[in-house]
């Protein structure tokens, strides 16, 4: 289902495809500095942000040097009795969120209530509506009463683990060997190839690169099924980076990993790409995002142990590489 499809963009939306354009024409990397930010979240339900939510608040977060994590809505603060420290006005960052609203009892269901409801009674399709809804919130730096924590790690004591990523790798059925000095994806071998994880700056860097191939291969025709058959230097192959890029960068914010200067290097090449693809038709990256999304829950559902079987070789050739 595709979340992306309102004629004008929202105000969340346009800042965020003029924040990318803005960074793209000076030649940097739009998420490269969220690995070093934690994933925000909701200061009263917990609940992480994901998506369009997560790129903007922690845009917001290193533009304004916020050092809390933690968001909550005006309503929110009044049940809590908490109050702003300083003026807040302006402060305020408009999130959204998409759900199936009933017509007839007029409540909104998240799109897993929907589904379930759907399955069950098929007849009740007609029923629901997509929509989007717009809320204000406020960072927790500005709020007194919040009770402060120590953040800078707060979403990382999950640390990433050599099992983590192997369980991935065993799970989704991929190829996989290092050797040589490139990094990349062949989805006709469906086959991830790695230099040796010594030739790595880090481990944490080795990781990175790891997470970047297997978002590659989750779009094979068994897994998530898009197009991969693209060469170097198509719009195609550029898109398929984007989304590549912007689901492992989720992975990384969350464990707190960083690529090596070897990777930030090579996806220069595809700025120009990705800078024509926005100017020409900003929703692109909305529809990168929702991608990664899915790349994302994919990858993380596979990051537990379980058994599946491998999956066959193919016979022509086309590499994504870092």
């Amino acid at each position: 289902m595709n979340k992306s499809n309102s004629d004008n963009l929202s105000k969340t939306r346009q800042d965020l495809v003029d924040m990318y354009i803005k960074c793209l024409e000076e030649d940097t990397l739009p998420w490269e500095q969220m690995w070093s930010t934690s994933v925000p979240e909701n200061g009263v339900s917990k609940t992480k942000y994901k998506g369009i939510n997560n790129l903007y608040l922690s845009y917001i977060s290193i533009k304004r040097n916020y050092q809390d994590n933690r968001w909550v809505t005006f309503n929110q603060m009044k049940k809590n009795n908490w109050k702003f420290v300083k003026d807040a006005k302006g402060q305020g960052v408009v999130v959204e969120f998409w759900g199936m609203k009933n017509k007839v009892d007029r409540k909104i269901y998240s799109f897993e209530d929907y589904e379930k409801i759907i399955s069950e009674n098929p007849e009740k399709k007609q029923d629901f509506k997509i929509c989007r809804m717009s809320y204000v919130v406020f960072n927790g730096d500005l709020i007194d009463g919040l009770i402060k924590t120590k953040t800078e790690n707060k979403n990382k004591k999950d640390i990433i683990s050599n099992d983590y990523i192997e369980n991935i790798i065993k799970n989704i059925g991929v190829k996989y060997k290092e050797g040589g000095n490139e990094a990349f994806y062949n989805p006709i071998k469906d086959e991830i190839v790695l230099p040796p994880s010594s030739s790595f700056e880090t481990f944490n860097a080795y990781y990175a690169t790891q997470l970047h191939e297997l978002a590659h291969s989750s779009g094979h025709e068994s897994r998530l099924n898009r197009n991969l058959k693209n060469y170097f230097g198509t719009p195609e192959y550029a898109k398929e980076e984007l989304r590549a890029e912007i689901s492992s960068s989720f992975l990384m914010q969350k464990f707190g990993l960083k690529e090596d200067e070897r990777h930030l290097n090579n996806h220069k090449s595809y700025v120009q790409n990705w800078l024509q693809m926005l100017k020409n038709n900003p929703k692109e990256l909305f529809d990168a995002i929702s991608d990664s999304n899915q790349i994302v829950d994919y990858l993380e559902e596979n990051s537990i142990t379980k058994e599946k079987d491998n999956t066959n070789e193919r016979e022509e050739e086309f590499e994504y590489e870092r």
